[in-house]
């Protein structure tokens, strides 16, 4: 150790020795100028220093990378262990951004899979590759159709229980809000809720409960409220015990035989 010269950039292990006394085989460049080496570290000396090789990495075009011995990673091209027998074909690992990161116009492939040719084997990437969708790309469109197919379903399910009259026995609920009490949030939250049975529906989606209140439903949120005792409504008759400040038209009545609309 006290003779290595020359270290590996990536893990810092040494890779060449000038011992004193061995013939010498070559040169390399270090921080300290060119100085003259007897030995480079080989794949099989590092197979038996440092473990099987678990990953070897090669660019696009099939360059050297970097190979990992056990748990030590190494750029040096002197341990590239290509055509020594050392490995399988399974631990060889392409790194692509082009292919990791783009999906082919060409051929379809997503990001992260290998181009096809016309036989559906597997090939190259394609020219047009760099010019498809990026990965990012791909999962925002997905994101925004996920969030469209949500709100239409929603949209539908709400139209669906709109149009449909609650049915007699069942239970509303009425919802109470006031003004949030962090007064740096100028919105209003849930409070408490009332329940409320119904007894008759009309035409307009309103229900009579507990056998004076009128609730009917806000066709944009689903919320239920009372429209007869406040301000809000001239469709209903006032038959509840508040005093009703709305001017009702004479003679408005609801029947339960006109379509719930």
């Amino acid at each position: 150790m006290s003779d290595a010269v020359l270290f590996d950039g990536w893990c810092g292990k040494p890779i060449a020795w000038c011992r004193v006394g061995e013939p010498v085989i070559g040169q390399e460049w270090t921080e300290n100028g060119r100085v003259a080496v007897t030995e480079r570290l080989t794949p099989e000396k590092a197979v038996q220093t440092y473990g099987p090789i678990t990953e070897v990495v090669v660019g696009r075009q099939g360059g050297f990378q970097s190979v990992t011995y056990g748990t030590e990673k190494f750029v040096c091209r002197f341990v590239d262990p290509r055509g020594s027998g050392l490995y399988d074909d399974s631990v060889v690992q392409v790194n692509d951004p082009v292919r990791d990161n783009h999906e082919c116009p060409a051929c379809g492939a997503e990001p992260g899979c290998s181009c096809t040719d016309d036989k559906g084997h597997e090939r190259g990437n394609h020219r047009k590759r760099s010019d498809g969708r990026t990965r990012w790309e791909i999962e925002r469109a997905e994101a925004e159709a996920r969030a469209a197919r949500e709100k239409a379903e929603a949209a539908l399910q709400r139209e669906r229980e709109m149009s449909r009259p609650p049915e007699r026995g069942s239970r509303l609920e009425l919802k109470r809000w006031k003004w949030s009490d962090d007064p740096r949030l100028y919105e209003r939250v849930q409070d408490t809720s009332e329940w409320f049975t119904v007894e008759r529906t009309y035409a307009n989606r309103t229900v009579l409960c507990n056998r004076k209140t009128f609730l009917t439903r806000n066709e944009y949120t689903g919320d239920w409220f009372i429209i007869c005792g406040d301000p809000t409504s001239a469709r209903l008759p006032c038959r509840n015990s508040l005093p009703c400040r709305s001017s009702h038209k004479p003679g408005v009545t609801l029947h339960e035989g006109k379509p719930w609309l």
